[in-house]
């Protein structure tokens, strides 16, 4: 169930505090102003503040007349299970199926290729060669004759055959057959005799015809025979190419299919966020909920929902108006204030991995999934964290300038100051001090017994308990102070598409000075010089200070509100230290303390202190993929 008190304090006098800020820069501290002057501003703001709130999720549907914190129950957190859930959907699996069966693919493979071309490579470039070489040289022998034709014709009178068998004709003409007169001398049975010899001779041309054949043939072989060997080869090794890649594909083919199967994949989260509580800070990091209410704002410096206009360039040398919608916490004091670190926060989550083949269908009496869910690929963890407070921080919405990335161009921006203290001054921390647990986040895994654990899967399935966390055991970050800056007006965080995927982008700082001079930091080196142009008006934003600081009003002589106009970030855990020049630094002595880990045991690991200063972020750019 829900506890919670919500003010909206709506008087005519409280709205005119509300919105007393714009009488000035926008980013000012609130003034009273009466009604007439409402009509000065340039817009009006919704003013919210939270006197003695509290809120917790316990069981959904719980027809209990009061908080389970109230009725003396030994373990009342059990009773923390009502549930935000995160599924995520839309998955194009065929795409990852895909891309996975390719990458897996690719490297069997290549490691296989080497083996399989040791294997199969000579035999099967053997045995081709051997099938096709007769055919390619019957191809190569008759292309060559074609080719050669009138050569090997006039060849024949040119070839030893072909001259002796022109020299045998020649001889009985010439000697016996053709004597010129001295033939008619001779008697008629020896010219008989004479002529036919020579007609013998000239009957046997194909013994002549058939050696010259015979030679003409030798060197048509002679000419085919390389070119048949050169094809038969290129042929055999574009088979064996193929038999050692068929060979390779073969022997993985199976294993990838198995393991490329997106079905069976575990890369589909689902998300069960139990017990969302928030409460008055306390000394423990026990327990989530300490069922206290706190005050939030005041009618002075409240929680703002407003419209506002800045003057600014984006992206390019050009200054335009840009009309945003602001949420603003209560500003950040200048004067260090205990009274600002009131927050505790605490929530418990079941975190599963399932196959992307699992059921979505939900049972509509618990709002959980019928099936697909795992203990043995479960999460369960808890966050606990005291002494938060958020003040100083703010988003802006906006419609970002002209730009030449279409991306960019005109599409939903964002400005956020994202700020998460909880001890305004942490350099004297020590190990030793009894109070660590009033200024700081747990994150634990281990329940207090196996009793104690739950016995369903998660809760949303049947209602049942939630686990009981143990009361040591965890990760510990002391007196954290995490102020992150994300999108300014000058370098807006965009939220836009590519195709069906969905992008997020802190975009780049443009190439124009009238930009970056606004972003860049010109930092002290503390020695009287600057690390930087003079020209930088960058600031980092830590617990103490955040840019410009501000003033309640126009006439005030001294400001009270830190500003909300820096550009880099800052991280700080445990023992740390603010130097001069507005930079941090860890401490580093024995008893300097901040990230922690402690077992069930008792046994204490302190890790020392941590200080991430002056974070600048250039780019920074999520993307979906496969949608």
């Amino acid at each position: 169930m829900t506890e919670h008190a919500i003010t909206f304090p709506f008087p005519k006098h409280c709205l005119a505090i509300a919105v007393g800020m714009f009488l000035a820069n926008p980013s000012y501290a609130l003034q009273a102003l009466s009604d007439d002057s409402l009509s000065n501003t340039t817009g009006e703001g919704v003013a919210l503040v939270l006197d003695d709130f509290k809120m917790v999720f316990q069981q959904p549907n719980d027809l209990s007349t009061g908080s389970s914190y109230t009725r003396g129950l030994d373990n009342p957190s059990q009773y923390d299970t009502g549930f935000i859930r995160i599924i995520p959907t839309g998955e194009n699996y065929q795409y990852i199926q895909n891309k996975q069966f390719e990458e897996k693919y690719k490297i069997s493979y290549e490691n296989q290729y080497d083996k399989s071309y040791s294997a199969v490579y000579d035999t099967s470039k053997t045995s081709e060669y051997n099938r096709v070489y007769q055919s390619e040289f019957d191809k190569a022998f008759t292309l060559k004759k074609t080719e050669k034709e009138a050569i090997y014709r006039a060849y024949e009178f040119e070839d030893e055959a072909g001259t002796l068998y022109k020299q045998r004709y020649d001889y009985w003409y010439d000697n016996v057959y053709n004597q010129g007169l001295n033939w008619f001398l001779l008697p008629a049975e020896k010219r008989k005799r004479s002529s036919e010899s020579a007609l013998n001779d000239l009957n046997n041309v194909d013994q002549w015809k058939n050696e010259l054949t015979n030679r003409v043939n030798t060197k048509l072989t002679a000419d085919a025979t390389p070119i048949a060997q050169k094809n038969a080869e290129e042929l055999a090794k574009d088979y064996a190419t193929g038999q050692v890649e068929l060979h390779a594909k073969l022997a993985i083919r199976e294993v990838v299919n198995q393991q490329a199967n997106i079905v069976h994949n575990r890369t589909k989260a689902d998300v069960f966020i139990y017990g969302l509580a928030l409460s008055k800070s306390d000394n423990s990091l026990s327990s989530r909920y300490s069922n206290q209410g706190f005050n939030w704002g005041s009618a002075d410096n409240p929680w703002l929902f407003r419209a506002g206009t800045e003057k600014v360039k984006q992206f390019k040398n050009v200054e335009k108006d840009v009309g945003y919608l602001a949420l603003e916490a209560p500003l950040a004091t200048i004067a260090a204030s205990e009274s600002d670190n009131n927050i505790k926060l605490g929530f418990w989550t079941d975190i599963f991995s399932r196959q992307l083949n699992s059921s979505a269908e939900v049972d509509p009496s618990t709002g959980a999934p019928k099936s697909g869910l795992d203990k043995e690929h479960r999460l369960r963890t808890q966050f606990v964290a005291n002494g938060l407070s958020l003040n100083g921080s703010q988003t802006r919405l906006f419609q970002t300038l002209d730009s030449d990335n279409p991306n960019h161009n005109q599409t939903l921006g964002m400005a956020s100051l994202v700020r998460l203290n909880t001890n305004d001054n942490p350099a004297n921390l020590s190990i030793d001090d009894a109070n660590l647990d009033s200024k700081g986040i747990r994150i634990s895994t281990a329940a207090k017994s196996d009793a104690l654990d739950g016995t369903a899967v998660t809760p949303a399935i049947d209602r049942s308990l939630a686990p009981v966390f143990h009361d040591i055991e965890g990760l510990y970050l002391y007196s954290p102070n995490i102020n992150l800056v994300l999108g300014n007006m000058y370098q807006p965080f965009v939220v836009g598409s590519e195709g069906n995927n969905i992008v997020l982008e802190v975009t780049r700082i443009p190439n124009v000075p009238e930009i970056y001079n606004k972003i860049y930091q010109n930092y002290e080196d503390g020695k009287g010089g600057y690390l930087g142009a003079t020209a930088f008006t960058g600031a980092t934003c830590n617990v103490v200070s955040c840019g410009t600081s501000l003033k309640a009003s126009a006439t005030d002589s001294t400001a009270m509100y830190q500003g909300r106009n820096a550009t880099h970030s800052s991280i700080a855990i445990g023992t740390v230290e603010r130097l001069p020049n507005n930079m941090l630094r860890a401490k580093d002595h024995d008893k300097a303390t901040g990230v922690v880990f402690k077992g069930i045991d008792g046994t204490t690991k302190n890790l020392g202190s941590v200080a991430i200063d002056g974070v600048l972020i250039q780019h920074l750019k999520f993307k979906t993929t496969g949608l």
